[in-house]
């Protein structure tokens, strides 16, 4: 629908790699180091002053990475816009919701996870550059658990938003190249949304050694094992 902010969320992307990868790009040239706090970038190890360094600028490695992930999620962010302005609106007239294709509805789908997930993680990554440059205390002094809390609610639902157009793919092509309709229609719509809903419910399963409150974690163990259902009915569809 919105050519314009495709391309520009398009060509965000490349400067968001260099910024991440910046560390790693200028260690031969300066005594920067890259960010050395492991793929999750959990506090303190990320947020502690001299964090991905070896005796060289303290931290820049990190504030490059943690800047080309922010503008790697806006760019993301700015995808999942136009993808929904796109279904929505610019249907032709005779496709109506009962025959929109599956891999439409799995993009969807992804979207609206983009949209509630990605700012989360850019508002994390916001505090967590405030409390390396400004000395703010969002994660420092205890809130190691709020960064971990942040950052899964972003981090699981991230899978799906990986995995369902893929699904959506398979579900599209084997039916098309087959002279088969994908059996089961409704069913892989309807567990496309419910693992859109669950996915929401399930952050805290990668938290279970944080000493959360065992009725809690119950909880989460309940819907990590709901969210199985909708995945299975995929797989037999």
């Amino acid at each position: 629908a919105f050519p314009r902010l495709n391309a520009i969320a398009f060509w965000m992307l490349p400067p968001a790699l260099l910024l991440i990868w910046g560390g790693f790009l200028v260690v031969p040239f300066t005594d920067i180091q890259p960010a050395q706090t492991g793929w999750t970038m959990y506090t303190p190890l990320s947020a502690g002053v001299g964090s991905g360094t070896q005796g060289g600028v303290a931290g820049l490695g990190v504030d490059f990475m943690l800047l080309g992930l922010h503008l790697s999620g806006i760019s993301t962010t700015m995808g999942a816009i136009n993808f929904i302005s796109t279904i929505f609106p610019e249907r032709g007239e005779d496709v109506s919701w009962a025959n929109l294709d599956i891999f439409s509805w799995t993009v969807l789908t992804q979207s609206g996870l983009i949209l509630f997930a990605f700012p989360v993680l850019g508002s994390a990554l916001i505090m967590l550059l405030l409390d390396r440059n400004f000395a703010t205390t969002f994660f420092i002094g205890g809130g190691a658990i709020l960064w971990q809390h942040l950052f899964w609610f972003f981090g699981h639902p991230e899978v799906y938003i990986l995995a369902l157009p893929p699904m959506g793919l398979l579900s599209l092509i084997i039916p098309k190249f087959s002279g088969r309709k994908l059996f089961g229609y409704k069913f892989v719509v309807y567990s496309t949304l419910a693992i859109g809903v669950l996915s929401f419910g399930v952050w805290a399963h990668h938290m279970f050694t944080t000493g959360i409150d065992p009725r809690i974690r119950a909880s989460f163990m309940a819907v990590s094992l709901a969210i199985a259902i909708p995945s299975a009915v995929k797989t037999f569809n």
